[in-house]
């Protein structure tokens, strides 16, 4: 195949002919490069730029040594050892370099195109999974990751039907592997998202080295990998256990992103061809149902999926089920529990707390349905409901003359919510509907929730505070308590943890700690809440050291709204 003139620098006016030979190739499934005889890149179609992850602008008019074969690699369009490709083609095999850093070994035909000067080298190339499947290490690629250069999902799924289509049967011999990485959204929100790329490609490569032969591993997508095991002789679990291991070893080194050290772990599912399930679409389910499960615990965990889980499963669908019409048919509702000025034991306000009274199962445990609403995402239409009917209630309540608390009212906000962009105008639009003074309403965020991004988190916590709402942090104690944070959160309120409460008059060091945490906060400018106080020898504690103010079954049960007039004027003596 000569073609005259094929090869001209993109500088030089193009013949008319180029352009629709550009078109042909820019159709072509296979990537395309062409590059000409100072090895200067001079075509790159879009197949190119998804193989090997670079656009076609940022190659176009560049050595190809710069970006796609480097010279460690050995490879050179017209090294000596190879020849220049005759005018008809040769079938090579090249390891070329991928946008992120990693490998890509690509085969096809490589030619010569013009003649003298005009001359270029061109190839039809398609990538290879090097390392990916080490029993069939040359396996045909197509559904390559960009960022990682691994199979995506598309291709893993294909490979997983094949696998599970010949383990059917067989139970124990199929096992499917999701790794979620722990936290990594910190590293693309505080980094960016091309060091978060580099850190994905980077972990690719570990997660292939601990994988070993006959495994396979693929970017499910995000922050996300699957890993597939095969293992005749029944014990493919054993595999997949032992693989999570060594990718927990192996990302326990850090990654150094222009000086910076990342430390990074690992949340996993597994699921097995086992109670019936053979399919792979069941056996991804059940993988990433898994890996829900090991995040729900605090991550750096791992699940299998097993007869209790899939029972778990089934119970979280129906309940979800049932929450998307739990609003529109009126069955949630709000409790509230008076918040106590420890001083003069005083109700100042009250935390709203949501119940659901299912038609068929009666009170539903909040514990039972709101990680259901976290995780299918109802909790923002619910979260946005709690707090419109609280600022209602309380704005009801100040219209009454003392009939009800005079005070503020708290309302949780999730994780899910800080993470929505549209919660600092949603709590906007409630206080102008509802015509509650910004000042009387107080949001919790938990401390875990705070960390779990903590930059994205101070933004919100900013906008919010430019509103004028109060802000708090729940369960103070119980996660982080990166004091750092602490003091760069724009907080009014710092609530001591129920499990912290319940040590003191007791269990040796617990004043201590209590006393410590009230010293810290008031030294930061917050009030302090004290929950869960049950006992009037928790109270004269709690005053003693200072605590400012105080909730728990000692003042009041969580109350409807019709019922809560009875728990103010409390005197009470303590």
């Amino acid at each position: 195949m000569v073609v005259e003139g094929v090869g001209q620098h993109p500088e030089t006016k193009q013949p008319r002919w180029r352009d629709r030979w550009a078109q042909v190739v820019s159709l072509c499934p296979d990537a395309f490069v062409e590059v000409d005889t100072g090895g200067t890149v001079i075509e790159w179609n879009p197949r190119a730029e998804e193989v090997f992850g670079w656009r076609r602008d940022q190659v176009v008019g560049r050595p190809v040594t710069e970006t796609l074969s480097p010279p460690e690699l050995g490879f050179s369009p017209f090294s000596e050892g190879s020849g220049p490709p005759g005018s008809d083609g040769d079938h090579r095999w090249l390891s070329l370099m991928h946008r992120t850093g990693h490998r890509v070994v690509a085969d096809g035909v490589v030619f010569g195109i013009g003649r003298g000067s005009r001359r270029s080298i061109a190839g039809f190339l398609r990538s290879r999974a090097l390392g990916l499947h080490a029993e069939h290490p040359w396996e045909p690629f197509t559904g390559c990751d960009t960022v990682t250069g691994l199979p995506d999902r598309v291709h893993f799924s294909h490979q997983l039907a094949h696998a599970s289509a010949g383990a059917q049967g067989k139970p124990g011999t199929l096992a499917v592997v999701l790794l979620d990485i722990d936290r990594f959204k910190a590293v693309n929100n505080s980094m960016g998202h091309d060091a978060g790329d580099r850190v994905l490609a980077w972990v690719a490569q570990r997660l292939l080295q601990a994988a070993g032969a006959g495994a396979t591993v693929a970017h499910f997508g995000g922050d996300e990998f699957l890993a597939m095991f095969q293992n005749p002789s029944g014990d493919a679990h054993a595999d997949a256990t032992a693989f999570i291991d060594r990718s927990r070893m192996a990302l326990i080194a850090p990654f150094d992103i222009g000086g910076i050290e990342v430390f990074l772990d690992v949340s996993a599912g597994v699921a097995m061809n086992a109670f019936g399930v053979d399919d792979a679409a069941t056996l991804l389910s059940n993988a990433e149902a898994a890996m829900y499960r090991a995040k729900r615990r605090g991550g750096s965990s791992v699940e299998t999926f097993g007869e209790s889980m899939r029972i778990e499963l089934l119970d979280r669908m129906s309940t979800e089920h049932s929450l998307h019409r739990a609003l529109e048919r009126s069955e949630l509702m709000l409790h509230y529990q008076p918040v106590v000025e420890i001083a003069g034991v005083t109700t100042v306000g009250v935390e709203a707390l949501i119940r659901w009274h299912h038609p068929d199962q009666g009170l539903v445990s909040p514990y039972r349905f709101i990680p259901v609403a976290e995780e299918s995402g109802l909790i923002i239409p619910i979260g946005a409901w709690v707090i419109e009917e609280a600022c209602h209630q309380l704005r009801d309540w100040h219209h009454r003359d003392h009939s009800g608390p005079q005070g503020s009212v708290e309302v949780n906000l999730s994780a899910r919510q800080i993470d929505d962009s549209r919660i600092v105008r949603t709590v906007e639009e409630i206080l102008t509907r509802t015509g509650l003074p910004a000042e009387y309403l107080t949001l919790e965020i938990t401390e875990s929730a705070l960390m779990e991004d903590a930059t994205a988190a101070l933004d919100i916590l900013l906008a919010l505070k430019e509103i004028g709402v109060q802000l708090a942090i729940d369960d103070f104690g119980t996660g982080y308590s990166s004091l750092s944070y602490l003091k760069r959160f724009p907080l009014d309120i710092l609530k001591i943890d129920q499990s912290f409460v319940e040590t003191l008059g007791g269990e040796a060091g617990g004043d201590e700690i209590v006393s410590a945490v009230i010293d810290l906060a008031h030294a930061l400018g917050l009030k302090v809440v004290a929950e869960g106080v049950e006992t009037t020898a928790q109270l004269q504690i709690l005053r003693s050291l200072g605590c400012d103010l105080a909730q728990g079954f000692l003042f009041s049960r969580p109350l409807p709204a019709e019922d809560i007039g009875s728990a103010f004027g409390l005197p009470m003596s303590a």
